[in-house]
């Protein structure tokens, strides 16, 4: 019965976590989901990295808009929010990430379950887009949706934007060093890359996972930085956990989640106090850097802050307009969350 219990109690777990609403998305350069709009009373700007709202980008499209053929499927409040672009049920091959330091759901009541997340073979892991679906389940999920998260049939984000021109399109120079940031809602652990593709001449529709696998961004130095809103008065400093080994493409390099989940497969959702009382899955860079952001008990917003990082833009690429891609490969469930954003290169 004990046995019977805990299996149930593992299920239920599992549920919580896939359908937990947010979860991450790049909030520097400005994705293409951050056009200008009203954030609050006398404030008409784009989101960026403004504290708590890593999310709210794309949240004012409407179910009609994401899914005009049957809007019946974006059963979610906000189905155009830039953290609902991302692949559910996605496992990997094989292991090819061994190194401890890097993991990041070690500590959980069942370690096995997530040996075939897409952490565990950084960049394997099939993607339907390399900038995301809307829901998550472009083939749909045989009615459960529920289970696996978002919603069903929801159109790739380089297809819902081919039609559209109110994002921004941010200028990198050749051979320079840029900066870009991501911000998380709801904790799955893990790592990510950002890459680039070169906008083919049928446009950002045209761009595809393995045009990207060709230019992963090297990331500059081995710093990287936590900041509260736009101001970069508000950052603090930390080192960075880096590899290029086991990834794909290979050599390509990847930067674990510096921010640690409380102990536990639930990554602290359930947790009462702040900071992870029972401890953290490995060490956090600052105390009250860790947790699992989205909370059932106390809040739903997410964490207040992005994660920064340097990356070097190649001088042998062309100049031209160019797609940004970040990809964050999860450990704690079978997921990968993608967000895109245009740049143009000189």
């Amino acid at each position: 019965m004990m046995a019977v219990s805990k299996l149930f109690g593992l299920i239920v777990l599992l549920y919580t976590i896939k359908n937990t609403n947010g979860h991450g998305s790049m909030t520097k350069p400005n994705n293409w989901f951050d056009h200008k709009k009203w954030l609050s009373k006398g404030v008409f700007d784009y989101v960026g990295m403004k504290p708590g709202l890593q999310c709210f980008s794309g949240c004012d499209y409407r179910g009609d808009e994401i899914c005009p053929n049957e809007p019946h499927n974006c059963v979610v409040p906000y189905p155009g929010c830039s953290c609902m672009w991302h692949m559910n049920y996605t496992f990997i091959k094989k292991q090819t990430l061994f190194d401890p330091k890097l993991r990041t759901y070690l500590h959980a009541e069942s370690p096995t379950y997530v040996l075939k997340h897409p952490w565990l073979a950084p960049g394997s892991a099939h993607i339907d887009s390399p900038c995301g679906v809307g829901g998550g389940n472009i083939n749909g999920c045989n009615g459960e949706c529920t289970q696996q998260g978002g919603y069903p049939k929801g159109p790739k984000a380089e297809e819902f934007f081919s039609t559209r021109s109110d994002y921004k399109t941010t200028t990198w120079l050749r051979g320079s060093v840029e900066e870009v940031a991501w911000g998380i809602s709801a904790n799955h652990g893990g790592g990510y890359s950002y890459r680039l593709c070169k906008v083919p001449e049928q446009g950002i529709v045209g761009v595809t996972e393995d045009c990207f696998r060709k230019t992963p961004l090297k990331f500059a130095g081995d710093k990287q930085w936590v900041q509260y809103g736009e101001d970069e008065k508000n950052r603090f400093e930390f080192e960075a956990v880096r590899t290029d080994l086991g990834t794909t493409p290979k050599g390509s390099q990847w930067t674990k989640n510096p921010i640690p989940a409380c102990n536990g497969l639930s990554g602290g959702y359930f947790a009462t106090e702040p900071f992870c009382p029972q401890g953290t899955q490995y060490p956090s860079p600052r105390k009250d850097l860790s947790g699992f952001g989205t909370n059932v008990f106390r809040n739903m917003t997410g964490f207040q802050f992005s994660i920064v990082d340097k990356v070097f833009v190649p001088t042998a690429l062309g100049s031209g307009d160019y797609v940004l891609s970040f990809r964050w490969d999860c450990e704690q469930t079978p997921q990968v969350w993608n967000t895109c954003a245009s740049i143009r290169l000189e």
